[in-house]
């Protein structure tokens, strides 16, 4: 075997994350696992529960489904003390490890309005040490999950950013494999997505918005964080879930979904925002609370907060 882990040039995940912390390891490889599983089971969970999760959102089966499996893989990895989750009301934790094992908070099945429309799903994972909530400052490491054409994990721990996709059939099958080490998000950007109802963002939003369409950018929005910040990860632009007027700190999660996805998009060489700082020096006092999220290419970002602060 060579030194990119296989004998046909093939760098596996388990290979490539050695050397990384063997907790933060262990916290990847459940999630990897439990990733396969369910984009196995998401054409076995396609119904609505008629329930609704804490923030007010209707459940799906997969909503459930996907919580408690990554919930119990996490749990059982031997690292973690606290799952805090968006489909959950309290944590979950192993109490001899919740004061200084790991934390994780996720959305485990991002975008799940999609599943009747059959368009990409997602799952985000912040990883922490210590109880929640904390602020993305504070991250260890961040992973998110793309339910597509293909099975993606894009994830790091904290110094660059790589893309794996899963591997169906051959000798790898069941495996993970390196397709992209080192990404950079193009500061040149071409598309952009923004969530929210159009009559309803806020002067400064629909002014800037504005900027992006006289500039010829393409409008890109899918229904699903991850499917859109994967177009801008790709080709430079911004995903924003804005400031609205009847929800003036947005609607995204800080923990689990707006602090990992800008954990991911700075170490990328992009940017993250509020509208005014950083989504990683938000310091959230409650598990679910939200605020405007705005991430993309670096110099898009810069031009948002200085109209913002003119506004």
């Amino acid at each position: 075997m060579n030194e990119t882990g296989s004998r046909d040039n093939v760098r596996t995940l388990e290979h490539y994350l050695q050397g990384t912390a063997p907790e933060i390891v262990k916290v990847y490889l459940a999630i990897a696992q439990s990733a396969l599983r369910l984009s196995d089971e998401l054409p076995f969970h396609t119904g609505m529960t008629g329930g609704v999760n804490p923030s007010g959102d209707q459940q799906a089966q997969l909503d459930i489904f996907s919580n408690d499996l990554f919930c119990d893989s996490l749990l059982a990895s031997g690292v973690v003390g606290q799952v805090a989750s968006e489909e959950m009301e309290q944590p979950r934790e192993s109490g001899p490890l919740r004061e200084h094992g790991l934390s994780v908070a996720m959305d485990p099945l991002d975008g799940s309005s999609n599943i009747a429309t059959n368009n990409p799903l997602g799952s985000i994972f912040g990883i922490w040490r210590g109880p929640l909530p904390q602020p993305g400052r504070s991250l260890l490491a961040s992973l998110f999950v793309t339910y597509g054409p293909t099975l993606t994990l894009t994830l790091t721990a904290g110094k660059k950013v790589a893309q794996f996709v899963a591997v169906r059939s051959g000798p790898h099958r069941g495996s993970y494999v390196l397709a992209n080490d080192g990404m950079v998000l193009p500061d040149t950007p071409e598309v952009y997505g923004i969530g929210g109802e159009r009559g309803k963002w806020t002067p400064r939003v629909e002014a800037f918005v504005q900027t992006l369409e006289k500039r010829g950018m393409k409008l890109r929005y899918g229904g699903t964080f991850i499917g859109d910040f994967n177009q801008v990860l790709k080709r430079g632009g911004l995903f924003a879930y804005p400031e609205l007027t009847n929800k003036p700190h947005g609607k995204l999660r800080v923990l689990y979904e707006s602090a990992p996805v800008g954990f991911l998009a700075e170490l990328a060489g992009g940017a993250s925002s509020d509208g005014r700082r950083s989504l990683l020096e938000v310091e959230p006092r409650a598990l679910a609370e939200t605020s405007p999220c705005y991430v993309g290419s670096r110099g898009l970002l810069r031009e948002l907060q200085s109209a913002f602060v003119r506004a």
